[in-house]
This record gives structure tokens, C-alpha cells and sequence, in this order.
């Protein structure tokens, strides 16, 4: 491989596909990226097993070839380099890298060890409306599960049916759903995973230029989510999800009627007394008002009045500060309709 590439070209694509690198993994090969040519460009692929991210990126390429490099320490060198361009020839099992004076040569690993990577022979998939797909996402994403105990609730499912789609997560303490209008998202009825899911939230935001995002499904099975110039790949999570339509109460007896940003404001300062006590924030409901409240005894207490408008009984009810945070942080609306089926403490 020989290829010359401008410095802030191939630090946005290290940058990108570093994200995915994971440095606890058992796999060596998988500390690596793979650079090899494709079409005249530069191909870049990082693996986590569970997401593959490929971005291309322009590039002169004098002779084909692909090699692995250590994804942090590459990246580290490319970002010390000038803004200027980088001659990079991998040959005798290193990569050899020439800027402005600089010279450097970092051992590599053949290209062949690299984990296969799904090919997208044609992108005939699904053309998602880029915005809509994010604020779907990010109305979701904060409520899947973390912990790998249980793998289906690390995913996000996504269903469609009678002109809606519904997202959907839930980490078994919390739930959080979406429903937009259909359109062309096609029958769908799939558990994805929210950290590739995330990743496709990160490079959609940072291509401001780019209105669509297309997901594919290859013949391996994998789902492609194309933005650009990046591919996010990615395995659905199989199992039977959680029967979310039992889970969510069809009747409440008090309904109330916040402006978002207040209510964001109120937790968020009385959150900084629930810290010493397991998070525990209080709502308290009546009058045309919600006090938000949190006590540490150790630490003092706080209560924060917000205007609101209230049909019902209203009453006491308890959060863990950081979920309620959370899901307001990814609430796009200005005002907030607050249900209760009943106090609960």
C-alpha cells in the first residue's frame, strides 16, 4: 500500500472509527484498525464484534494494500502531525508514515488477521429521514440496559405497524417510548443494539450535510446503517423483548401540564441534594403546582416550586434523580404532560 492523504482527512476518520476500538478486549487484532484501498479511496475499519464501523475517506493511492495498525497509537501520531499531507506505505509488515519532515514507522499485523467485515454490495435499503430517525433515537437510547446480564435489554426495538413506528428501551427499572409516523420505514420488528445505535446517532450529528440515513440488511444477516461516507454494522439481538404495551398504566387520575425547561431546572438543583441519598427526588402535586424536592440530612435539603397546570387528584410521587435527568435531558418538547395512576413513595 502506498497512499498520500491529507492530515485532517484521515484524523477525522481515526477519530470516528477509534470510538468503536475497544482497549479491554481479549483480542489483540481488535486494539487495530484496518486501512487498506478501496476504489481509489482509503478504507478504515475498526470491530468491536458487536459494531464494525468502515469509513472511506479520498485519498491518492499509488499502490493497493492493506495493513493493521494499533488504532490509539496511530491516532495519537497522525494528530501530532501538521496539517499537511501524509505519505503512508505499509510494506515488510510495517507502516511507514512521512509528514512534513516527520518520519515514523509503526509495526503491523497483515490485513488478512483482520475480522471479516459484511459486504454492502448494493445500498438498495431503507432511506430513513435523518432527523426523524434521531429524535426518535435519542427519545430511547438512555433507557436500554448496560449490564450484558441481559442481552435484550442492551437493544433498542424498533416495530412498525399501521403507518407508525414505535422505539422502545428499557433497562428493567425504566421504560422509554417513541412512536413517529411510519413512512417508508418498511415492516420492521427487530431488537438492535443501542450502543451501535448511539454510534449512528454520533456520526449522523456530525454529518450535517447528509439528509438521509439508509439501513440494509446483508445476506449475513447484518444490519448496515449508511451515513456519508461511514457504515455502522451490526447483528440484531434475537429473543423475545419484554411485552412493553402490559408494562405502560391506560389510566392515570392526575395529569399535569409542565413547561420542560423549568421542571429540567428544578431537578437538576435538587439533584445535587439526592446525590448522598440514593438519588431519591420527590414531587409533590396540588394547587396548580409541582415542588420538586430532595433531603440528605448530612447534606442539607432543597425544594424548587414550578408552575404547572393540574387536573386531578394530584399527590407524592418518587424518581431516581438521574433517570428523571435523563430523560428530560432527551425530551425535545418545551412543554411536558406529567400522568399518575396514584402516590406512590
Amino acid at each position: 500500500m502506498n497512499i498520500a492523504i491529507l492530515q485532517e482527512n484521515l484524523l477525522k476518520v481515526l477519530t470516528r472509527t477509534g470510538r468503536i476500538v475497544s482497549q479491554k478486549t481479549q483480542l489483540p487484532i481488535m486494539q487495530n484498525v484496518l486501512l487498506a484501498t478501496d476504489d481509489s479511496r482509503l478504507r478504515v475499519v475498526a470491530t468491536n464484534m458487536e459494531t464494525t464501523e468502515v469509513v472511506w475517506a479520498g485519498a491518492k493511492v499509488e499502490k493497493d494494500g492493506g495493513i493493521c495498525v494499533s488504532s490509539r497509537l496511530f491516532t495519537d501520531l497522525v494528530m501530532s502531525l501538521p496539517q499537511d499531507t501524509i505519505h503512508l506505505v505499509a510494506k515488510e509488515g510495517s507502516l511507514h508514515v512521512r509528514c512534513n519532515g516527520v518520519n515514523a514507522t509503526i509495526p503491523g499485523v497483515p490485513a488478512s488477521e483482520f475480522p471479516p467485515v459484511s459486504s454492502l454490495k448494493k445500498k438498495t435499503g431503507l432511506k430513513l429521514d435523518k432527523n426523524t430517525f434521531l429524535d426518535a433515537l435519542t427519545g430511547v437510547l438512555f433507557a436500554a440496559a448496560t449490564d450484558e446480564g441481559r442481552p435484550l435489554l442492551t437493544g433498542v426495538k424498533i416495530t412498525t405497524q399501521e403507518g407508525t413506528a414505535l422505539f422502545a428501551a428499557t433497562d428493567g427499572y425504566r421504560l422509554s417510548m417513541k412512536k413517529i409516523k411510519a413512512g417508508k420505514f418498511g415492516d420492521l420488528n427487530l431488537v438492535i443494539p443501542a450502543r451501535a445505535l448511539s454510534e449512528v446517532v454520533k456520526v449522523s450529528q456530525e454529518e450535517k450535510e447528509v439528509g438521509f440515513v439508509e439501513m440494509t440488511q446483508t445476506e449475513e444477516g447484518q444490519l448496515v446503517f449508511s451515513v456519508g461516507d461511514t457504515e455502522v454494522h451490526t447483528r440484531p439481538i434475537a429473543g423475545e423483548y419484554p411485552n412493553i404495551e402490559k408494562i405502560v398504566p391506560t389510566r392515570h387520575n392526575t395529569r399535569v401540564l409542565v413547561d420542560k425547561t423549568s421542571l429540567l431546572r428544578a431537578v437538576k438543583s435538587a439533584s445535587i441534594f439526592a446525590r448522598d441519598n440514593a438519588n431519591i427526588l420527590r414531587l409533590h402535586i396540588e394547587n396548580q403546582k409541582m415542588i420538586v424536592s430532595a433531603n440528605t440530612p448530612q447534606v442539607g435539603e432543597n425544594h424548587v416550586e414550578v408552575e404547572a397546570k393540574v387536573d386531578g387528584d394530584g399527590g407524592d410521587i418518587a424518581f431516581n434523580s438521574r433517570f428523571l435527568l435523563e430523560f428530560l435531558n432527551g425530551f425535545a418538547g418545551e412543554e411536558l404532560l406529567f400522568e399518575m395512576t396514584g402516590s406512590l413513595e
